[in-house]
């Protein structure tokens, strides 16, 4: 069987390997001349996920471990939460990298065109090669031509009016700092809130003296830099990445094609993070791959994240809405009851939290105060 990967980032090469191991030898057409390269990530994922790539990864593809989030917001709400080992930092490059290894990837190939024959699917790429396939996979990221070819062909623009498509843009700086007088705890997140941006400003280290900060937002570039203005943050930026973030929910398979990882908006709405929905997705992909059923990996990998991402998605809308008392308030629950969070939080699931945070009778009163109009539609997710 002929199996094409578009796409040669993280979770397609991921694919890739789960489809070797099954005896399938897929190939992988990516646009760039390197695979790790452009980095499109702030690079931070559960342990579960680092247990996960191990028999794959090398240790330099790990650089940190995380203990601690600090939260800040404006309203002199901030707070920490203390968890050991909750998170690591990747080294992206050599993250990739170590799952490109070994596979059959055709760099600088760039699909321009898809069609359906006889035969399956025919590739066409701007270099003038051309590839035909069984099973046709799109790995291919925020803005996947294959994505673009599947719902076109199956007229799937959406699945519900509440889950449109949207996109959300990060900028991400790597800064090394001036001196040791601005040294980082190198196993603390730090986390801003801030009432003008849609999602949060961050600072993640990689030591004590390299840190990524990075936000997601229109105008990322004016809010980075007057944010370390304002903080007094002297160093040099030594690298400078963007991304774009698909929030949505969409058809994923159908008739020989898949969509898995950001062509898929396997995403977490509340924080933008995609790795973690897509290696998991991945497996599944390649298990239905495996077992001859393509089209129930739409329906399967939505059994196991679907939840999780449009509770997020009605999450995300609701805290766009609130003003900016009720977020102050909103983060008063959360800074007193801190110690709570911290036996329940979960870095690559959020439904869970608030559906346990919501069971406890002193924070459902105070949230319940604050979230009235709204909790009818967190109910359809929350208790499902």
């Amino acid at each position: 069987m002929r199996i094409v990967i578009v796409g040669a980032g993280p979770v397609g090469c991921f694919t890739a390997r789960l489809l070797e191991q099954a005896g399938f030898h897929p190939i992988l057409l990516e646009e760039h001349n390197e695979v790790g390269k452009p980095v499109q990530c702030a690079g931070i994922v559960s342990t579960d996920i680092i247990a996960l790539m191990r028999p794959f990864i090398s240790d330099g593809a790990i650089i940190n471990t995380i203990n601690n989030f600090s939260i800040n917001t404006p309203w002199q709400e901030s707070f920490s939460i203390n968890k050991d080992g909750v998170a690591a930092i990747l080294n992206r490059e050599k993250f990739d990298t170590c799952l490109g290894e070994g596979l059959e990837i055709h760099l600088g190939e760039t699909v321009t065109s898809i069609e359906q024959n006889t035969k399956g699917y025919l590739l066409r790429t701007a270099q003038g090669k051309e590839y035909e396939t069984d099973i046709l996979i799109g790995a291919d990221g925020v803005d996947s031509i294959v994505r673009e070819y599947f719902l076109k062909r199956n007229n799937h623009k959406r699945e519900s009016r509440n889950f449109e498509l949207a996109y959300y843009y990060g900028l991400q700086y790597q800064i090394r700092l001036k001196d040791s007088k601005q040294q980082l705890s190198p196993d603390t997140v730090q986390v801003f809130f801030d009432d003008t941006i849609p999602f949060f400003i961050w600072i993640v280290p990689e030591n004590e003296y390299l840190l990524r900060l990075g936000v997601v937002a229109d105008h990322g570039k004016k809010v980075l830099d007057e944010f370390i203005k304002e903080k007094g943050i002297e160093g040099k930026i030594e690298e400078v990445i963007t991304g774009k973030i698909p929030i949505g929910f969409i058809s994923t398979s159908a008739d020989g094609i898949a969509l898995v990882g950001d062509a898929a908006c396997q995403m977490k709405p509340l924080t933008g993070g995609g790795l973690s929905f897509g290696l998991r997705s991945a497996q599944i992909l390649a298990d239905c791959i495996n077992e001859g059923n393509l089209d129930r990996y739409d329906g399967r990998w939505k059994k196991q994240f679907g939840p999780e991402i449009r509770f997020g998605i009605r999450a995300r809308k609701i805290y766009e809405n609130l003003e900016e008392y009720q977020r102050a308030e909103l983060f008063q629950i959360f800074k007193k009851n801190a110690p709570f969070i911290e036996q329940i939080v979960d870095f690559d699931t959020h439904s869970g939290l608030f559906r346990e945070a919501f069971q406890k009778p002193s924070i459902l009163l105070d949230a319940g105060k604050l979230l009235r109009p709204y909790l009818t539609d967190l109910a359809k997710e929350f208790f499902k």
